[in-house]
């Protein structure tokens, strides 16, 4: 079987022409399947089923189950894989290929705050990624969904790890007494960048000990970086024995939340102090 794929043709449009050429018995099957769904799809997103309606729940379908048929060959151009999964499937299995991997990044956190209420609303991801399909095309779609889950997986290694040090350090302990008094409500809440900051900085002794942790008074790292402290050769090492047997009994799973472009945290935060030139 051969088909022209050096197009701008989804994948699912793909599969179609490959199962046309090999004069496949299930084209009728697939046909009805899709009817439905993009009946199904247009009225529960784009309203009644006016002209327009049905063009934008028709490429709303097609974008979704070539989502889905992408998952089947992790986001690889090979049509073969595309039409073994439509024929193992049909149209439902690619929609809930499709569907599992939305909703599987949907249930992780968008935003890292360390108290943020669990069923905060926001935005349909489903009709973002309709919107994104839309103006690029499915291929693309599929990336954007695989960036946007491995950054909610990196918020949400973060928040554990912030969480793990509230609970299981001893500043971790106290910080966290203050911190439900001042966010348990959920009306505002720290970070987990800036409080995992602060619990290693605490923790190598870099950071003066402070029984209020009052993080309401910390300044805002969105416009600003931490701050990076220079220590003498002694102090250094000293800080690192306590960074070293602190990250010994961090969960090992939590501990990628302490590298970024694969340097530590304290190799990015704590740095030996440079000789004055006599």
């Amino acid at each position: 079987m051969q088909v022209q794929i050096i197009d701008s043709r989804p994948p699912l449009s793909v599969a179609i022409a490959l199962a046309k050429q090999a004069h496949s018995p299930l084209l009728d099957q697939w046909k009805g399947e899709l009817s439905a769904m993009v009946s199904e799809v247009t009225r529960k997103y784009f309203g009644m089923l006016t002209e327009e309606a049905v063009r934008d729940g028709l490429a709303a379908c097609i974008n979704l189950l070539s989502i889905g048929l992408l998952r089947a060959s992790s986001g690889a151009i090979e049509p073969e894989i595309w039409l073994q999964a439509l024929q193992t499937g049909g149209i439902r299995g690619a929609s809930k290929l499709a569907v599992e991997l939305i909703k599987a990044c949907d249930a992780l956190p968008d935003y890292a705050l360390v108290f943020a209420p669990k069923e905060a609303a926001r935005p349909s991801l489903l009709l973002s990624l309709f919107a994104y399909a839309a103006k690029t095309d499915a291929l693309k779609a599929y990336g954007h969904l695989m960036r946007e889950t491995a950054q909610r997986t990196e918020i949400k290694r973060q928040i554990e790890l912030a969480e793990w040090l509230l609970n299981h350090t001893s500043s971790g302990r106290v910080a966290r007494r203050d911190m439900d008094a001042a966010f348990g409500l959920g009306a505002d809440s720290p970070d987990a960048e800036t409080v995992i900051h602060r619990m290693l900085s605490l923790a190598c002794g870099v950071t003066k000990r402070d029984v209020s942790m009052n993080f309401e008074a910390e300044p805002d790292m969105a416009a600003m970086e931490f701050p990076v402290t220079k220590l003498g050769p002694k102090l250094l090492a000293q800080a690192r024995q306590l960074y070293d047997e602190l990250e010994l009994k961090i969960p090992e799973h939590l501990r990628l939340a302490l590298l970024l472009n694969q340097v530590s945290w304290f190799d990015r935060f704590i740095q030996p102090a440079r000789k004055s030139k006599q």
